[in-house]
């Protein structure tokens, strides 16, 4: 089985938290939807198709610490410039000058050196294409918000030609572990495994389509119900041990989720 890996490393980031608005949310690690946009981004047209056809995805992400940055999130509302001036030509509030329109105050959770580890599987051509590109450093790449830059620690084909092997241990990275158990490498009793994981379930968005309503168009995002994994032992089964591919260099288990079909 070949996989490919992409390592990045982040100074900050944010993986924001879908309709949180005030105060904007993190996830300790980004959602399907955030790395298939990663890895669409240096693709053509050509190209994300087919690394959208069958692409299954495991995501792994860690960080040493999180803080708080606070910002004005403004707009260029007449109504809100009108409730907080009174007319369209002053921009005074207690005799000093601001910004027209509206502006609220937001705080944005973020995550400092923060280290991401995708790994896909898909069209072996794209596979290659992506190890190329990811290889040059000729891109700038952000994952998370725009401003989230990333430095590519590593990027490669790797070839799994043995079959999965038992997994002991702790895994030092959050994760999305699938509920479902169609993705590659997953053992037989991969829905005991997945029962003894505590965690929190979450739908994660992944693939999407433009859908018309109303006449506005918006993204129609498919799910995969997942378990937010947070850094643990893994449960060990005196029956039939959990087998997993391995990346013995970062010491990680591998549950690939499948990321469905969109309607066209």
């Amino acid at each position: 089985m070949r996989v490919l890996k992409i390592k990045v490393w982040q100074d900050s980031a944010h993986f924001r938290v879908p309709h949180t608005t005030r105060t904007l949310q993190t996830l300790p690690v980004p959602m399907f939807s955030t790395a298939l946009g990663f890895l669409c981004t240096p693709l053509g047209e050509d190209g994300r198709k087919r690394l959208l056809e069958g692409i299954q995805l495991a995501i792994y992400s860690r960080h040493t610490a999180g803080f708080e940055d606070r910002i004005w999130h403004r707009n260029m509302s007449i109504k809100q410039h009108l409730g907080r001036f009174g007319s369209r030509e002053s921009r005074l509030a207690d005799n000093r000058a601001e910004h027209p329109g509206g502006q609220s105050p937001v705080t944005i959770e973020r995550l400092h050196d923060v280290t991401t580890v995708i790994y896909a599987i898909c069209d072996a051509g794209v596979m290659s294409e992506l190890e190329r590109i990811f290889s040059d450093g000729s891109m700038s790449l952000s994952l998370g918000l725009a401003e989230d830059t990333v430095l590519v620690r590593e990027a490669r084909v790797m070839d799994f030609g043995n079959d999965p092997e038992p997994f002991h241990g702790k895994v030092d990275f959050f994760s999305w572990l699938p509920e479902r158990n169609d993705g590659k490498g997953l053992p037989s009793n991969y829905g005991e495994f997945f029962s003894r994981i505590p965690g929190n379930m979450r739908l994660v968005s992944s693939r999407y389509s433009i859908v018309n309503i109303g006449g506005v168009a918006v993204r129609d995002f498919t799910y995969s119900r997942c378990k937010l994994f947070s850094p643990r032992g893994l449960p060990v089964s005196f029956t039939e041990q959990y087998s997993f591919y391995i990346d013995h260099a970062e010491k990680i288990p591998l549950w690939f989720a499948v990321q469905g079909e969109v309607a066209q």
